[in-house]
């Protein structure tokens, strides 16, 4: 009899070890633990969430509701999930905020199963809570420094346009005005030389008349490439279809402008990054899509306005990664920097053998 009763003492000592043990395990734990009643009463709470909440035990369990924890601004959200839960018997990363006693929030991720009788019906609520206020500040912190970033981008674009246009204006007035004056002198010795009936300085100053034209025709390409004059004088539309022109003469492929600008007008900045990316896209067309003919298109509604360039090439299957088509490099992820600087959006849409439509979209109002 007495060997019996130590057993059954041994026994008993190894299970409240073990129950004190798991009791340690849930008040200490990294994670918040509580349980509430069909009613939302909490009766359970570990000492890891009663600490962040500020609170004493005995002015909780049974007194507080979860809901009342929740700060109020997220209590709908959380009294919806709670009926979620009874309904579907658990919920999963349901991001709100807890109240202190002090009245200060801290961002908290929710998780809760439903423990159900023996008839099946909710009894209460088994929940773990992690404290986010790190990885909230982490994700913060990473939004100021991707919006400092695209205020960068944006100030070197600005700068970028401004250079374009001061050394576009160069190359006309210092540069076009020489080359003007070259071309006028030429001209009066091939009349002289002419009239001395020397043929080979005639033919001499024919050949270096045909060079300035040819180097004209260069800066006129150059300037266009820098900053068309006619964007700024006529407008995105009137660029494009000068824009178009010249790229369709020079590389074969038709192209085509359909639509016309907004009214009023779009912000110089929109208009500047609509433009680029158009010049950008149909380079990515020139170099890979093997394209016979390309569609630029401009559609305007009420509160954006949109470009797209569509080309019949060669396409490529499913999405191209971090914005990369017809093996363009970098070029496409600039254009979306570009666009999403500017608060647009940029779309790809292609297929093998269906060709590829690239479309930007920026709000009306800059």
């Amino acid at each position: 009899m007495t060997i019996v009763a130590i057993r059954r003492t041994t026994r008993i000592d190894e299970r409240d070890r073990l129950a004190g043990e798991m009791h340690d395990l849930y008040q200490s734990a990294p994670c918040g633990f509580h349980s509430a009643n069909a009613e939302g009463v909490l009766v359970r709470i570990n000492d890891t969430e009663l600490g962040w909440l500020g609170y004493a035990r005995d002015e909780v369990v049974g007194r507080l509701t979860f809901a009342s924890l929740v700060a109020p601004r997220q209590r709908k959200a959380v009294t919806r999930a709670w009926t979620v839960l009874r309904e579907r018997g658990s919920v999963h990363d349901i991001e709100t905020e807890l109240r202190r006693k002090d009245g200060t929030v801290f961002p908290v991720l929710l998780n809760a199963v439903a423990v159900t009788d023996v008839g099946g019906r909710f009894a209460q609520s088994r929940a773990t809570v992690f404290d986010i206020t790190r990885r909230r500040r982490a994700e913060d912190e990473a939004h100021r420094y991707a919006a400092r970033l695209k205020a960068m981008s944006r100030r070197a674009v600005e700068v970028q346009e401004a250079e374009r246009r001061q050394l576009a204006r160069e190359l006309h007035d210092r540069v076009g005005q020489t080359l003007t004056a070259l071309n006028i002198n030429l001209n009066i010795v091939k009349g002289r030389a002419a009239a001395a009936s020397d043929p080979v300085l005639v033919a001499r100053l024919d050949d270096s008349l045909e060079l300035v034209e040819a180097t004209f025709e260069k800066i006129r390409d150059v300037m266009a490439e820098l900053r068309p004059a006619v964007l700024d004088d006529y407008g995105l539309a009137a660029a494009l279809r000068w824009y178009a022109d010249q790229w369709g003469r020079r590389t074969g492929i038709a192209a085509t402008v359909v639509g016309s600008d907004p009214q009023p007008r779009l912000a110089v900045a929109l208009e500047e990054t609509l433009f680029r990316c158009v010049q950008e896209a149909l380079t990515n067309v020139a170099r890979h899509a093997r394209a016979r003919r390309v569609v630029i298109a401009l559609e305007s509604s009420a509160r954006s306005f949109s470009t797209s360039v569509s080309d019949d090439g060669v396409g490529f299957e499913a999405s191209p990664p971090a914005g990369l088509a017809h093996g363009s490099g970098f070029g496409l992820m600039f254009m979306r920097e570009r666009v999403e600087s500017a608060g647009g959006l940029l779309r790809i849409e292609s297929s093998a053998g269906q060709g590829t439509r690239i479309a930007v979209e920026m709000r009306s109002q800059a």
